[in-house]
């Protein structure tokens, strides 16, 4: 008799765990309260973690095949300023970082465009006290386009060679009007056509 008594009362506790495992299935949860949540795929490797420690909340995915993020999340809250106070960065399959948006050391915008190895490519971004500016660069890391606004406050461009030397400038002058100057290969100033003092057109040429 109390073989069968040990029975029922063990089928009764293993029928109820049941049914609270089916209804806690259902349950609506309103509010989780973790420091860290872990993704995991059908084998268990780890591709993804959200949360937060000492003063930098975080989250990252990848996938199964790289070794590395593809696509992270993070913000530094130190109580002072910071450059890159939170980012988000996409990697490719190799692990390098070929698209990044940010805040900047200036305190503004930045939207960094990278090659394949992770190199610079192109940067938009807000400088100095506010002025926006794109820069273009070879595969040398060196500049080689500035279009954006100067410290006057006006729009300019700018082409530089494989030597960095500036070789040609499209923008306003100190009185606000057009001006184009051509430089040789080493920057140093051939042409000019702009606008003088008495509001006329003007061209110049520079000889050795």
């Amino acid at each position: 008799m109390k073989q069968y008594f040990t029975g029922f009362i063990t089928a009764v506790f293993f029928t109820a765990s049941i049914f609270l495992f089916i209804g806690a299935k259902k349950r609506t949860i309103e509010n989780l309260t973790v420091q860290k949540i872990t993704v995991v795929d059908k084998a268990g490797n780890k591709v993804g973690e959200i949360g937060h420690k000492k003063n930098d909340s975080y989250f990252w995915l990848k996938s199964r095949k790289n070794k590395k993020p593809t696509i992270s999340l993070n913000t530094e809250n130190k109580g002072s300023i910071t450059v890159n106070n939170g980012s988000i960065v996409v990697k490719n399959s190799v692990g390098r970082a070929v698209v990044s948006f940010q805040s900047n050391k200036y305190l503004g915008g930045e939207i960094s465009i990278n090659k394949k190895n992770g190199s610079k490519s192109v940067l938009l971004e807000s400088y100095g006290q506010g002025n926006g500016r794109i820069l273009c660069y070879n595969h040398r890391e060196k500049e080689t386009l500035f279009a954006g606004t100067n410290d006057i406050n006006s729009g300019q461009i700018k082409t530089y060679n494989g030597l960095s030397a500036e070789t040609v400038f499209i923008g306003t002058d100190n009185n606000d009007a057009g001006l184009v100057s051509v430089n040789n290969n080493n920057g140093k100033l051939r042409a000019l056509i702009g606008v003088d003092e008495a509001d006329k057109g003007s061209m110049e040429i520079i000889k050795k």
